[in-house]
């Protein structure tokens, strides 16, 4: 039996911060994706620089209480379009995918909320393993609260070459910064229910500014202010930024915005100078498509 698993990237983050009595995220997704292959074989091949999705694998054993051995014989296949260390969700892609066609070679299927337990188990998770926008406590793995309302939006990528390790960057101790960021960022995330419940854009785009300048303190970005301005004045809805991460999203409207004004006053600000890719992509909705191959 081969089983195939695909799971999509972000563009970092809506919001993220201090919430409430803890850190939480609302990821989106993008159409690009990692996809996983697992099949019995006897002599399994592995890419140990994917140790992740090998933990997945044996993890999700474990949570149906499989023996570890049954994993021996499973090889892991990935192939992922979407950009390492750059908050895209590279990693969460690996484990989810991972995880949920392991539970389908044992007649299984993860719920989200499952899968986000595993994943969390692993490392911090982003939240475009639930098919909704979702309110995560990304480190507990506890989904708070799912938006039911999803728009249909593209979004301008700006990566830059930079990288930030996950796993180093949350080893310092930025509990400071996010204190003081969390009036904002909860005022951000209140803006954000007002825009679900309006189905209202202009108020979704203020919520992701407003969390990305939140964010200035504890990871900034170059160039945040002239992007915004920028947005702006070619018609965009908001800017949002990878949180732990480098890339920033422009979120605009379906056939709405000067796109090419939009490129043109980037490039004449010098902000291309710092973000050596940039490209479209189109927000869609989250959550591990399965197939049996």
């Amino acid at each position: 039996m081969r089983v195939k698993a695909k799971c999509p990237a972000s563009c970092g983050e809506l919001l993220q911060g201090m919430m409430g009595n803890g850190e939480k995220l609302i990821s989106y997704s993008i159409d690009i994706y990692s996809e996983v292959t697992i099949e019995e074989k006897k002599n399994p091949q592995r890419d140990f620089r994917r140790r992740k999705a090998t933990e997945a694998m044996y993890k999700t054993l474990a949570y149906y209480g499989e023996p570890v051995a049954m994993g021996d014989v499973f090889s892991i296949e990935i192939r992922s379009h979407i950009p390492l260390a750059k908050g895209m969700a590279s990693s969460t892609a690996d484990i989810a995918a991972t995880a949920a066609a392991t539970a389908f070679l044992l007649g299984k299927k993860l719920t989200g909320d499952q899968l986000a337990r595993i994943c969390a188990s692993i490392e911090p998770t982003d939240s475009t393993i639930f098919e909704n926008f979702t309110l995560f406590d990304h480190l507990q793995g506890i989904r708070v609260e799912s938006f039911h309302w999803h728009p249909d939006l593209d979004v301008f990528v700006l990566e830059p070459e930079g990288t930030v390790d996950t796993q180093i960057f949350r080893m310092r101790d930025y509990t400071k910064e996010r204190l003081e960021a969390q009036p904002k960022v909860e005022e951000a995330l209140r803006i954000f229910r007002e825009s679900m419940a309006k189905q209202n854009l202009s108020l979704l785009g203020k919520a992701a500014t407003m969390s990305a300048l939140a964010n200035q303190k504890i990871l900034p970005k170059e160039k945040l202010e002239e992007i915004i301005d920028i947005s702006q004045k070619t018609g965009c809805l908001g800017v949002n930024v990878a949180h732990s991460g480098t890339v920033v999203g422009i979120l605009l409207e379906k056939d709405r915005g000067d796109r090419e004004a939009l490129q043109q006053m980037l490039k004449t600000q010098g902000v291309f100078q710092h973000y050596s890719k940039a490209y479209f992509a189109r927000m869609i909705q989250g959550g591990v498509n399965i197939s049996e191959c």
